[in-house]
């Protein structure tokens, strides 16, 4: 098979427990893309927070792209140019909002660039801390929502999340679905968004099939990304479920888990 695209998740799989992107992987990578094949970050962070590591990367200088808030953007990185958004419902933002404040989890949401959450509560700082954007507390923001959001993010207890993500199974509302990418968080987006939808909508304007790529990733956000890649790799870090789905399983992303695949299906 000719394998032409790599696309990654950031949390738990390009970056280290710490945070950090190690020399090894920055190496392989950038010499992955100087062979010709197309780099893709896909993350549930919002686009804002995950330019510095594309660019790091050098994606802006090479034919690459970056899928934000979990499936709901695909920007091209030479141009900064949205390709693709999908937002939701404005109908039902108000019913998750509260459901999650119902359920003791903070809600948090984003103005332009900068992260929104209407009380502090355990945990609720983590996204700031993740995408190293601003963040307020906002409560009356939150509550006036009237334009569609890419996505809200429930935060708080590990316990009341997974309490939580086992009542939904995936489903809120008609045209909504949540899905859990950390043991404190639960997100919420259009029905229709996943990283995996995405990247069929991705490489089908590029002219190739999903056959055509290796995905890889650590939590079950990742897993519509895993199913439809052709090869789907899971870290050595990740989900149970994200591995029962995978086709090879890798070593953790403290252990430099990218480098053999990148050997192996990008030579």
């Amino acid at each position: 098979m000719d394998y032409r695209f790599l696309i990654l998740d950031i949390d738990g799989t390009l970056l280290t427990s710490t945070n950090q992107l190690t020399e090894a992987t920055r190496d392989k990578l950038m010499l992955l893309q100087k062979k010709g094949y197309i780099l893709v970050l896909a993350s549930g962070r919002p686009t804002a927070s995950m330019l510095k590591t594309a660019k790091d990367l050098h994606l802006d200088a090479n034919e690459s792209y970056i899928i934000s808030f979990n499936g709901a953007v695909i920007t091209r990185m030479s141009d900064e140019k949205e390709l693709y958004n999908k937002r939701l419902e404005v109908s039902e933002q108000k019913d998750i909002i509260e459901y999650l404040q119902k359920n003791n989890l903070s809600v948090i949401a984003y103005d332009k660039d900068s992260i929104v959450v209407d009380k502090e509560r355990e945990n609720s700082d983590v996204e700031a801390y993740l995408t190293k954007l601003p963040m307020r507390y906002d409560a009356e923001y939150i509550a006036n929502i009237d334009t569609p959001q890419l996505k809200f993010i429930g935060v708080g207890k590990p316990e009341d999340v997974a309490r939580c993500d086992q009542e939904l199974q995936g489903k809120f509302g008609q045209h909504t679905y949540a899905t859990t990418s950390l043991p404190f968080f639960i997100e919420f987006m259009h029905k229709e968004v996943n990283k995996g939808t995405a990247i069929e909508t991705l490489v089908e304007h590029l002219g190739y099939t999903t056959e055509n790529v290796v995905a890889c990733g650590d939590g079950n956000n990742d897993a519509a990304m895993i199913e439809v890649a052709g090869v789907g790799v899971a870290m050595g870090n990740a989900t149970d479920y994200l591995k029962s789905l995978a086709d090879e399983i890798t070593l953790s992303n403290d252990e430099d888990g990218l480098i053999p695949i990148i050997d192996k299906y990008f030579p």
